[in-house]
This record gives C-alpha cells, sequence and structure tokens, in this order.
C-alpha cells in the first residue's frame, strides 16, 4: 500500500499521494485572461446591487424571496419534490411543529443559511479571502443533516466504506458516474489537504468567486460524507461568498445550477476526466459556468429590487393622491382590489371582467355600473392605470 504524501507542483497546485484512491489534485485549472472580462462584469454587477437602498421593505421582500426561491432549488437539484410555493409556505412554519424529514430538510437549510449570514461582509471584497475552517464544513453538515430519519448518514461524521459499500456519484443522464475516495484515511487526508490548498497564500487571495467555485468542486469529488454532499458543497460555496460580500447572489446562484441541472452536473465529471489526462486549464468550463450564472443572478436580484423601489414609489404616488383628495376613497380602494386580482390571476383584465370580481362589485353596491367606468377613467387619466389592447394595466 502506497504512503500517504503532499507534494506543491508550484504555488497554486497541491498533488496529494492517498492510500487507495491514487493520485488528487488540486489546482486553480483555469486561464486568468479568458475570464478577467465576465469576472470584472459580474463584480461591477454586485456593486451596484450592494448600494441598492436598505429600506426594510425592500432588503425583507428581496431576501424572503432569495431564501425561498434558494432553498427550493438546492432541494430540487438534490431529487426534492415541493415546488417553490410549497417551500415558501413550509419555511413560515414553526421548526418545532414539522415532524416530516422531507420538509426539515428545507427548516435544516434555512437555519444553515442564517448560520451562514452572521459571517456576511458588509462591504464587496472580491480578492481578500478569509481562512476556511474545518470547522465550518462540519457544521454546515450537521445542519443540514441534524433531526433527520436517516441512519445512514449521522450528521457531522466522515463516511468510511466498508468493502461490501460502494458510494457512485452523478448518472448517465448527466455526464457519467464517478467513485469517490471510499477509506476514511484517504478522506481524512483529503479533506485537510482540500483545507490546506484552499487556505494557501496564492489561492486564498484568488478571486472569492473562482475559490469558492473550485472549493465546491473539489469538495464534491472527495464526497466526504454519506449524504448531503451537494446540499453541503453549496452552502460552503454560499459560506465563501458572503465573507467577501457577495449579499444575496452567493445562495440565488443555485437557481441557476436548478435551472442548468444538467450542466451543472456534466461539468463536475468533464472536468474531473480532463484533469485526468492531464489537459491544460481543466477547471476552465466549470469556472466560467459559474460566472455566467452569477451575472445572470445579479441581473436577476437588480431587476427584483427595482420592482420593488417601483412599487413603493408608486404607493407613495397613490398614498398622496388620496391624502391631496384627488381620488376618493373608493377609488383608492378599487385600485388596490385590481393589484390584487392582477397578482392572483397572473393576468391583465378588462374593465368588464374587472367589474365581475366579487369584491370589485362590493365596493359598487347601490352604485351604477358608469360609477365603476368613471373610476377606472379616472385612474387612467391620472395614471395609475393604464389601457392596453382592452385590458387595465398598472401605471403608464
Amino acid at each position: 500500500m502506497p504512503e500517504q504524501s503532499k507534494t506543491w507542483i508550484d504555488e497554486t497546485t497541491l498533488k496529494v499521494m492517498t492510500y487507495k484512491s491514487g493520485f488528487f489534485t488540486f489546482q486553480l485549472g483555469f486561464e486568468h485572461t479568458q475570464v478577467q472580462a465576465m469576472l470584472n462584469r459580474v463584480n461591477d454587477s454586485q456593486k451596484r446591487f450592494n448600494k441598492t437602498p436598505s429600506l426594510p421593505l425592500i432588503i425583507d421582500q428581496v431576501q424572503d424571496k432569495v431564501l425561498a426561491s434558494s432553498i427550493y432549488s438546492t432541494n430540487t437539484i438534490e431529487g426534492g419534490q415541493f415546488t417553490e410555493q410549497e417551500t415558501a409556505n413550509i419555511l413560515k412554519q414553526d421548526p418545532k411543529t414539522i415532524q416530516k424529514s422531507e420538509e426539515r430538510r428545507l427548516t435544516n437549510l434555512k437555519e444553515s443559511i442564517e448560520w451562514i449570514k452572521k459571517s456576511s461582509s458588509k462591504q464587496l471584497k472580491p480578492v481578500e479571502g478569509k481562512p476556511f475552517e474545518l470547522s465550518t464544513m462540519f457544521q454546515l453538515h450537521t445542519l443540514v443533516s441534524q433531526n433527520l430519519e436517516e441512519q445512514h448518514n449521522p450528521a457531522g461524521q466522515l463516511r468510511n466504506n466498508q468493502p461490501t459499500q460502494k458510494t457512485i456519484v452523478g448518472n448517465d443522464s448527466h455526464g457519467g458516474t464517478y467513485r469517490p475516495p471510499k477509506c476514511i484515511e484517504d478522506i481524512e487526508y483529503l479533506i485537510q489537504a482540500w483545507i490546506e490548498w484552499l487556505n494557501s497564500p496564492n489561492v486564498i487571495n484568488q478571486p472569492a468567486i473562482i475559490r469558492a467555485g473550485l472549493a465546491h468542486y473539489y469538495f464534491e469529488l472527495i464526497h466526504p460524507f454519506w449524504d448531503g454532499n451537494g446540499r453541503t458543497g453549496r452552502l460552503i460555496e454560499m459560506f465563501i461568498l458572503e465573507q467577501s460580500g457577495y449579499r444575496f447572489s452567493s445562495s440565488a446562484i443555485w437557481k441557476y445550477y436548478q435551472t442548468n441541472i444538467h450542466e451543472y452536473f456534466a461539468l463536475f465529471n468533464q472536468c474531473r476526466k480532463l484533469a485526468d489526462k492531464k489537459e491544460d486549464n481543466p477547471n476552465q468550463l466549470f469556472i466560467e459556468f459559474i460566472l455566467n450564472g452569477m451575472f445572470e443572478t445579479i441581473e436577476y436580484l437588480h431587476d427584483e429590487s427595482n420592482k420593488l423601489i417601483g412599487y413603493l414609489l408608486y404607493q407613495t404616488a397613490l398614498n398622496n393622491a388620496k391624502f391631496r383628495k384627488e381620488i376618493s376613497d373608493r377609488q383608492f380602494n378599487l385600485i388596490h382590489n385590481v393589484m390584487r386580482v392582477m397578482s392572483e390571476s397572473n393576468k391583465f383584465l378588462s374593465k368588464a371582467e374587472l367589474y365581475r370580481i366579487p369584491q370589485i362589485q362590493i365596493l359598487y353596491d347601490r352604485k351604477t355600473e358608469r360609477t365603476f367606468y368613471r373610476d377606472i377613467d379616472k385612474l387612467v387619466e391620472l395614471k395609475f392605470l393604464s389601457e392596453q389592447d382592452g385590458l387595465v394595466v398598472m401605471g403608464n
């Protein structure tokens, strides 16, 4: 049996010899010049997003939406069956009242994210990395796995396959399968080497997005736990991003992974095979995938925040119009009912369709239908509503 050993090939490449799993190489594996332009775009977008007005209503709504979306996505990647709305509803419940393991997985993820948020940086620091502690990895796996009816996956305990036990990662439909290291001696040694590499001087100050992505990538290749490796790996990535000030995008990117799940899974195998063949820059495609995902994610966060800011301005103008008696109480209530109906039905309606809505009919008890049409026309005139192709829409 070969001796375990570690050799630094250069300032950013650590080659590890294991007992039973052969060689394992930690490397950057990408060409900086080919990703710098997109990296700059991502950081510029995040910098602008971090300047979004810190109004509680905006921050709270963005946070709630990102939380539900992120947990839905990371859970779905691992085979979860809840819809995004069902996920949001479960997250609003008291965790103490939840009995089913399927639901507890969601509240465990929420607790994990809240724990990570305690280490968040308010300032964007794209290249000022902080050491990643081994205890953080164990803590995240424990939070993810706690109180689940999974006897085969003790929380925070490393995997140690017996001769008859097989661990196979991936499947043929997502780029093929992979057998990670099996014996605990190799897993422990590789995890220690992973930490050493991740915190080494020339890796810790790599762009945070790249360091976080590679931390996730190599963690999944080691696959140190019996279960929960995917969720834990994405949380590790989130932790490193949060330390560097990537607010909300740190977990919101999971939706991009879930939407592009085939490419996400396939790249783990593709990059691993390129490294086995000793190809140059074997991690290039994975890094580019993450950067594209971060940019798309942050742009989406901009759009959502702008919608909320627009809504706040709209509400302020509406309240001012009521205060100045430019609109009546009935017209004020009408527009809120119109907003509610459109939100629930997720479509625009004609005047006639709106008039038949029971909540709106109540406002016009003992009033003529003509009064309703006059109220709509007044709100259109003041540009609180507008008409497009015979349908009533919000604003002008």
